[in-house]
């Protein structure tokens, strides 16, 4: 017992400061695992509390489907990923580039505006090489917020181009 007392008289304040430091790394911990895992369930937290009023059903899909199907057309699917509608269109060699993206725009204005108006829009227009021409990759995105497409050319350059 007098070893004890003595090591707690020569120590007193090391024994303080030590059981302070163990307080703030449990605070810390705590804040840590409340800040970085939270209590949502869900990986986009509370972003997405809007789509539940206003679902993607599959008539929606359906309808953009066959808004941007046409004799042309070889494929075209339609995916939603939370607000984002990523639909991707496969045309034959007769459609131009300029034709492609105006059907792409087109389409979305044959949802209802609370789609339009809600979810983001992603839009990959593809047309294989063939030997009468050279082919596209673009991309277009409308934001719920815009009217309008911003398309980027992702055509891929031959070696030497």
């Amino acid at each position: 017992m007098k070893k004890l007392k003595k090591l707690w008289n020569n120590n007193r304040v090391m024994f303080v400061l030590g059981i302070i430091v163990v307080i703030c790394v449990i605070i810390i911990l705590f804040v840590m695992v409340q800040y970085f895992f939270g209590t949502s369930k869900s990986n986009y937290g509370d972003r997405l509390d809007d789509i539940v009023t206003v679902p993607f059903h599959d008539e929606q899909k359906d309808a953009l489907k066959k808004s941007l199907t046409t004799e042309h057309t070889t494929d075209v699917s339609v995916d939603v990923k939370g607000k984002i509608v990523y639909i991707i269109a496969r045309f034959d060699a007769s459609v131009s580039l300029d034709d492609a993206k105006k059907l792409a725009s087109e389409s979305v204005l044959h949802l209802e505006e609370q789609y339009r108006n809600l979810y983001d829009f992603n839009v990959t227009l593809v047309q294989d090489v063939t030997d009468i021409n050279t082919g596209y990759t673009m991309m277009g995105a409308k934001n719920a917020s815009s009217e309008i497409f911003a398309w980027s050319n992702n055509t891929p350059l031959k070696d030497g181009e």
